[in-house]
């Protein structure tokens, strides 16, 4: 017994000073074995070989660079004539009830609501209900951007106040040219939209008749836009008397149907032009008989001569 107890105590000062091997069955790396023996009693599974398949994700969206970012409070009667630009623009609406034409369609938004335009989207925003709308505007370039089934976004509070202090980072960003702070922005913002975006829908459409006899011209000179056509063509067109056309389209786009066709014509062309179509070919495709007034004509619109814009 006095053997024994004095045998455990050197047995255990020996482990403890790592000054014995414990030897586990040898593993030969060079047979093909399904069983692998790690340790005693324990053992891993061998997996069959596959090869490699990384999957390339491309990154959407994708931020590339800031224009810039508004907050402005509008007077109860402010009415902008509109515009479209070849950039992404958010516009959140803080409080107040702004009218918004885009595109086609008008739309009524309230505190808490966004709407994002796409680049090259005539749009125009305006007070509605007698409010003084506060609207902050984040306009962007980005090469990829999500789909979605609505244009409205109804971001919760949490995602409000996010955007609220994005538009100020990146408006200070902006202004001191601090580019590590314009990219950490771009990441916040890339992730805001991927989550506002989820339950975006067209809530906040407006549907009134005059709205909808807009949606219908402008789906006309759309439907038309390789012709000439006269206010009075689109008129009898869209099956209406031209005084109006003209009231409606005043009222919802800021500007006559002639000039507002027109203008359309050259965003059309610029898009051409950037696929790399040849300037006598887009202005003869728009309905130009002369390429020298079609450049005239674009570069009074656009700010440069249809050359620049060639892909």
């Amino acid at each position: 017994m006095f053997f024994y107890r004095n045998a455990k105590k050197v047995l255990h000062f020996f482990l403890s000073c790592g000054m014995i091997m414990i030897a586990y069955p040898k593993v030969d790396i060079n047979k093909e074995t399904d069983l692998i023996y790690l340790k005693k009693d324990i053992y891993y599974k061998k997996t069959a070989w596959e090869p490699l398949t990384d999957e390339i994700i491309p990154r959407c969206p994708d931020i590339t660079s800031f224009h810039f970012s508004l907050d402005r409070i509008f007077g109860d009667r402010y009415d902008f004539s509109g515009e479209a630009h070849p950039f992404f623009e958010l516009v959140y609406v803080l409080s107040g009830t702004a009218g918004i034409t885009a595109g086609e369609k008008v739309y009524s938004l309230n505190a808490g609501q966004c709407l994002l335009h796409p680049p090259n989207e005539f749009h125009r925003i305006r007070s509605e209900k007698g409010t003084e709308p506060h609207v902050l505007n984040l306009s962007f370039h980005a090469s990829s951007m999500p789909e979605c089934d609505g244009r409205i976004l109804a971001p919760d509070l949490q995602l409000q106040e996010e955007f609220l202090e994005i538009s100020i980072a990146v408006r200070d960003g902006l202004r001191s040219s601090n580019l590590p702070q314009l990219n950490e922005q771009r990441l916040r913002l890339e992730r805001w939209l991927l989550h506002a975006m989820k339950n975006a829908s067209e809530v906040g459409v407006t549907e009134s008749s005059g709205a909808l006899r807009y949606a219908e011209i402008v789906s006309v000179l759309q439907e038309h836009i390789n012709e000439q056509l006269s206010a009075a063509d689109i008129a009898r067109l869209c099956r209406m008397s031209l005084s109006n056309l003209k009231k409606i389209f005043t009222k919802y786009a800021g500007m006559g149907v002639s000039r507002y066709f027109t203008e359309m014509k050259m965003r059309r062309a610029a898009e051409l032009l950037r696929g790399g179509r040849r300037v006598g070919e887009v202005a003869t495709e728009l309905g130009f008989a002369d390429q020298n007034y079609f450049s005239t004509v674009f570069r009074r619109i656009m700010g440069e001569p249809p050359g620049h814009y060639r892909g």
